[in-house]
């Protein structure tokens, strides 16, 4: 049985991202109603805890916010924001032992902290890699911004738990923004764009290095009050994905088979979605084509035979058009 967590599904706690996005809407002054509109949610669903919210409704309040706010820096505002969340997931990561814990608890809560992303992460020599992808059917636009937020979010957290200034680099695959500056101030001087992924990299010594915040006393406190939540582990898109990743040169056919799902009834959901499969699949190809080529320093053959490409000119040439580069001016950056 596949569990994962539909766009419509309602899981969602008006705490963390909602009510930060509302908070700083009413303090630029935008009423609410006007926020509000056309998102399923109403102001009395804000005020009932146990009201819950479904994917597609923080997304389209998300979408209404960016909307409103109208300036460059309302989605690192709106990151460095989250860093106050009170609720118990993120408690749980303040008072963490060291890096190490808080993302282990990240990734085992990250559908209540973070359900727009997901990450794949691996150690290379003394870097610390976490790739980062969409857990939803977001627009070009609408992604970045979710970047942005939770690029702000992560830092702000790193400088949280951590008893030195953190060193982490930022990879973003898409084209340098005009505010630029936005990003130096709330991410630091090492970014970067026009990558092939996108992906923050850290020296793996942080993983250790004891957080000044912690409690273990208050990290089991949090701990025991999500003791009996329902924590669901994650997105369809997501689910598709990491099953894409793992088998490469699957069919729509059998995927739609391992999910249970007829053919027609799965390309349905992947369009309200708002994703293809040929995208998903092209995804997932490039990610693993960049691990083995970067990380795992295999050749051009071997990648090329994994992804079940038994042409290399093919293989080639499906890499350019992923990444905009060659396997080997990816090898030489």
């Amino acid at each position: 049985m596949h569990t994962f967590v539909n766009q419509e599904d309602k899981y969602l706690s008006a705490q963390g991202l909602i009510t930060t996005i509302v908070e700083l809407a009413q303090n630029r002054g935008i009423d609410l109603h006007k926020l509000l509109r056309g998102t399923g949610i109403f102001e009395q669903d804000l005020l009932n805890f146990q009201h819950a919210f479904s994917l597609s409704q923080q997304v389209r309040l998300l979408a209404q916010f960016k909307s409103l706010m109208k300036s460059t820096d309302s989605g690192f505002l709106l990151g460095s924001q989250l860093i106050n969340d009170t609720r118990a997931e993120a408690q749980t990561l303040i008072y963490s032992a060291n890096l190490a814990q808080v993302l282990k608890q990240l990734s085992l809560l990250r559908m209540q902290l973070a359900p727009l992303l997901f990450s794949q992460t691996y150690i290379k020599n003394n870097n610390f890699y976490i790739y980062i992808q969409p857990a939803h059917g977001l627009d070009e636009d609408l992604y970045h911004y979710v970047l942005e937020i939770y690029s702000t979010a992560f830092y702000s957290l790193l400088k949280r738990v951590s008893a030195s200034y953190p060193h982490c680099q930022f990879d973003f695959a898409f084209k340098r923004p005009r505010h630029i500056q936005e990003y130096e101030h709330n991410l630091g001087l090492k970014v970067s764009f026009d990558k092939p992924c996108t992906c923050w990299v850290l020296n793996k010594t942080m993983l250790r290095a004891k957080n000044p915040h912690a409690s273990q006393l208050r990290f089991m406190q949090a701990q025991s009050q999500l003791y009996n939540k329902n924590i669901v582990s994650m997105t369809f898109i997501e689910a598709v994905c990491r099953y894409l990743y793992a088998f490469p040169s699957v069919s729509l056919e059998f995927t739609a088979k391992h999910f249970a799902m007829s053919p027609a009834t799965f390309k349905r959901k992947l369009k309200l979605n708002g994703v293809r499969f040929s995208t998903l699949i092209d995804a997932q190809n490039k990610h693993k084509a960049i691990y083995l080529l970067t990380l795992c320093a295999k050749r051009n053959e071997q990648v090329a035979e994994q992804l079940a490409f038994y042409d290399i000119p093919n293989f080639r040439r499906a890499f350019k058009r992923w990444t905009g580069l060659t396997p080997s001016q990816l090898k030489t950056q």
